[in-house]
């Protein structure tokens, strides 16, 4: 749990972005400092600091920053170049790219978790068609018997 309050303080100090609960954003996030969402975005949010998602935040589009701390919604992709915290109170429906992730217990997630290991720009969703063309089918003929002992 200091961790989390240690993640505040950081975030803090430096100034922040605040969208509260009462206010409504439609279009793109783009900022150098942390911030806070309380109230609904329809767009990308981009910060090349901490993003902290509120009970009460809502976000629609896909989220790129340095670290997150979610309690709220988000419906799209997130790629995170350090840390991830999503609470038990979240709900993410999409991808999560994280170096590190922490999920509590109740957490909703409906979507695939990476580890961060590139830049999260170079990462591309895989395209069933082009794998299928790449990989032919086994011959079953050739399968032998394996056990997990």
């Amino acid at each position: 749990m200091s961790a989390i309050i240690e993640i505040f303080r950081k975030a803090f100090r430096k100034g922040m972005f605040l969208i509260p609960e009462q206010v409504s954003v439609q279009g793109t996030i783009e900022s150098p400092l942390p911030g806070r969402v309380d109230g609904n975005v329809r767009g990308d949010v981009n910060t090349t600091g901490m993003l902290i998602i509120g009970k009460t935040g809502n976000i629609r589009g896909n989220i790129h920053a340095t670290d997150l701390i979610a309690y709220g919604r988000v419906f799209g992709d997130i790629f995170v170049s350090n840390k991830a915290v999503i609470s038990n109170k979240a709900y993410i429906k999409g991808d999560i790219t994280a170096l590190i992730l922490e999920v509590e217990e109740e957490a909703v997630i409906e979507g695939a978790i990476r580890k961060n290991v590139a830049d999260p720009e170079t990462i591309m969703p895989l395209d069933p068609e082009s794998e299928a063309d790449n990989n032919p089918a086994p011959d079953l003929n050739d399968e032998k018997t394996t056990t997990w002992f």
